[in-house]
């Protein structure tokens, strides 16, 4: 038996279950990674930034590493802010954290299944991230 997903807010662009796909684990785990890229962007793939073929995840993408900080999200550029005054060890500690969630979160999202990583790497590269 087989399942199908459908849901009227996504976009064929923004998740493949959109276009009603089987589910699957590699869809999960683009799933996740998309979720990753809204928490670090503070940006919905329903954005109206997002059209004309541009998805969170090109926006992701082009950014990283050298302009991520023109992404992350305002409340999480503003912590990150406070620990540059605060101490310039814990500034590139953050930063690195910011920037290894979202090498986590790009693998995710390959366009062909095949070329996601799983959810046990991605649990495991979650897990070496330290703050």
């Amino acid at each position: 038996m087989s399942y199908k997903f459908w849901h009227p807010f996504f976009s064929v662009q923004y998740s493949e279950y959109a276009g009603g796909s089987h589910l699957s684990t590699s869809g999960d785990v683009y799933s996740f990674g998309v979720v990753l890229m809204e928490i670090l962007t503070g940006k919905r793939p329903t954005d109206p930034l997002f059209c004309n073929g541009f998805s969170i995840i090109n926006f992701c993408k082009t950014s990283f590493p050298g302009q991520i900080l023109d992404i992350v999200d305002a409340h999480l550029l503003a912590e990150y802010q406070d620990s540059a005054r605060a101490n310039r060890q814990k500034e590139n500690r953050v930063l690195q954290c910011l920037l290894a969630l979202m090498k986590v979160s790009l693998p995710c999202t390959c366009q062909a299944p095949g070329d996601r990583i799983n959810m046990r790497e991605a649990a495991a590269e979650l897990h070496e991230i330290k703050l």
